[in-house]
């Protein structure tokens, strides 16, 4: 017959089998990242391998385009095709590129809303400036509607 456990036993043990808890879930946790880490390392590796080799290829194929050219042309004026074709290329690249960047800069949202919130707990105020959040929203307008009301 199993023993019974009185309630002052049990609510003793609470904060031990809590603690328990709390370290094998962080075990697991710990295990899981792990293994996750494991294989995006061999992911990225193989991705790498990949990128290594396909740098050789478009190398080849430049060589195969410019001799396939050398059928047609003679062989400065192929040379001269293939090398437009890559500063096209590299023109058309960077131009998406930098757009890109220009797109991207500024700060981040998260941060400067994490920031406001700490300041609003310490009792700051928003940014620390003693304004309120919601001098951040968009103002309303009122506007006169043609029979005299406002909206």
């Amino acid at each position: 017959m199993p023993v019974r456990k009185s309630l002052g036993e049990l609510l003793a043990e609470t904060p031990g089998l809590i603690v328990d808890l709390i370290k094998a879930e962080v075990d697991h946790l710990k295990a899981e990242a792990a293994a996750k880490a494991k294989g995006y390392g061999i992911g990225a590796g193989l991705l790498a391998g990949a990128g290594f080799f396909a740098v050789f290829l478009f190398g080849w194929l430049l060589v195969a385009a410019f001799e396939g050219l050398n059928e047609a042309f003679a062989p400065w004026l192929s040379a001269l095709l293939v090398s437009a074709f890559l500063l096209l290329l590299v023109g058309i690249l960077a131009a998406v590129g930098l757009a890109s960047i220009n797109r991207s800069k500024g700060g981040f949202e998260t941060v400067d809303s994490l920031k406001d919130d700490v300041n609003m707990v310490k009792g700051l105020g928003h940014a620390a400036d003693g304004t309120s959040p919601l001098d951040d929203l968009p103002a309303r307008t009122t506007t006169t509607t043609t029979d005299g009301g406002v909206r």
